[in-house]
């Protein structure tokens, strides 16, 4: 996408630009002074690996989990079957712990606990799980240790939308309840930890990576990150040769002034009066390359034959039979009632109204060639697993192509894609599984008298 923007023109100019195709926010801050990113596993040292899934079911050297503001038993591919094998690993340490308790008794402190622990990952190859999130989520029912953090209006923060690389504030307007706390403030004291532990060694080298951490504010968080970015003093004619969420130099106290207007990223300082400058449009002038001109990448060949075009993932199910057993491509997406995992709406009770149940949409002609109406209640299922859906018939689908939820709290169609993850973007297969449908017996009356089953994703006039 970004190569025919290019070819076409449409960079640098008003109504034109390139943006990710992603739907919400990711972390904008990472440490581009590698000298802090260097221990094993970071990005910067040989990881994270490009299927972290893969990864923890079965690579023995994966002994820490550590999942924060995701819940991966709903959201990550092939989520059936990793589900078990995570669920197996935890569950052996869980075991071990509980089996020592009972001959041993429980460790005196927490170093002791420690040791406990350690000992028992090398002898059941278990897998220790740290979840941090607003709620018990799937995924926490097996961790170990349970971090409860604050959410929106709970702490201050910051954002920035793709559209318009906005930089701005959303302020604190509430406490977080209980014992909750900002992620900032469990990572510093994590990092703050660590390179107590690490000193105690006499490991000052890995030391030096946790220090500088032991924040107080999240001002002061805002500001370490972008104190990472790089020098920023540069002429209008160069905003390209900096980092798309470049903000340093901008300060909590800063946003609060400019209020919702906010700036846009990348920031820069102006060299000759010393002024924070956000950009407009960005490759007016140039693009981020040492020469200044666009890099092209190019593309692999077109292969229309789908047996040597898709991974062997897919074309398992292409072949030997399995193409007419799994006739249906399934395609997942989101919904626009409820916001991802359902991960707030599911306590609301309105929300949970309107979408009680996974669901799928199928073309009409698929649906009398099956008998399947609105309403009815069918499975889906491959060589991943299985999913049990409520079915909307309308043609926003084609033929042949079945639309699901991506994910709910009842059910996660995750269970049918496969593990296949692109390896030159790292990004999963979630839009092309190949599933066979059967209608289940009955129906469940009280959803169909009090849920609307129209489309819920028709964007047509």
């Amino acid at each position: 996408i970004a190569q025919l923007a290019a070819l076409t023109g449409n960079y640098g100019k008003p109504g034109t630009g390139c943006g990710r195709q992603g739907g919400h926010q990711e972390g904008y801050v990472r440490p581009h002074d590698k000298s802090r990113a260097k221990l094993v596993g970071s990005v910067y040292n040989g990881g994270p690996p490009a299927n972290i899934d893969e990864y923890v079911k079965n690579n023995p050297k994966a002994k820490v989990y550590y999942i924060s503001g995701t819940d991966p038993y709903l959201s990550t591919p092939n989520a059936q079957a990793y589900k078990k094998r995570v669920h197996e690993r935890t569950m052996a340490l869980t075991k071990y712990l509980s089996e020592q308790a009972s001959l041993s008794g429980e460790p005196a402190g927490s170093e002791e606990r420690a040791e406990r622990i350690l000992e028992g990952l090398e002898k059941t190859n278990g897998l220790f799980m740290v979840v941090i999130d607003m709620y018990k989520t799937e995924t926490s029912r097996d961790a170990h240790v349970i971090l409860p953090a604050a959410g929106w209006g709970e702490k201050p923060t910051t954002y920035i939308n793709c559209n318009s690389r906005l930089l701005r504030i959303a302020e604190q307007f509430m406490a977080p309840p209980g014992d909750a706390k900002p992620d900032w403030w469990i990572w510093g004291r994590i990092a703050t930890r660590m390179k107590e532990l690490y000193e105690a060694e006499g490991n000052h080298e890995e030391a030096k990576y946790c220090a500088g951490m032991d924040w107080k504010t999240a001002a002061e968080v805002f500001l370490d990150g972008g104190n990472d970015f790089p020098d920023n003093r540069v002429s209008e004619a160069d905003e390209a040769t900096l980092p798309a969420e470049c903000y340093r130099g901008v300060t909590y106290e800063y946003l609060r002034k400019v209020g919702q207007k906010g700036i846009q990223t990348p920031v820069r300082i102006d060299p000759k009066t010393g002024e924070l400058v956000g950009t407009k449009r960005r490759y007016v002038h140039r693009f981020g390359t040492p020469d200044g001109k666009f890099k092209w990448y190019g593309t692999d060949p077109w292969e229309p034959d789908p047996l040597k075009f898709y991974p062997p993932e897919i074309t398992k199910y292409l072949q030997g039979g399995n193409d007419s057993k799994y006739s249906f491509w399934l395609t997942t997406g989101r919904s626009q009632i409820i916001w991802q995992t359902g991960y707030n709406d599911r306590y609301l009770p309105e929300k949970v109204a309107t979408v009680p149940l996974p669901y799928i949409e199928m073309n009409p002609e698929d649906a009398r060639r099956l008998g399947i109406n609105t309403g009815d209640i069918v499975e889906l299922y491959n060589l991943e697993g299985n999913a049990v859906a409520l079915v909307y018939v309308n043609d926003a689908p084609p033929p042949g192509t079945v639309f699901s939820i991506m994910y709910h709290w009842k059910g996660s169609f995750n269970h049918l894609t496969t593990s296949y993850t692109d390896p030159k973007t790292t990004i999963p297969w979630y839009k092309a599984s190949r599933v066979a449908i059967r209608k289940l017996k009955g129906n469940l009356e009280d959803i169909l008298k009090n849920t609307s089953l129209l489309p819920v994703n028709d964007f047509r006039s």
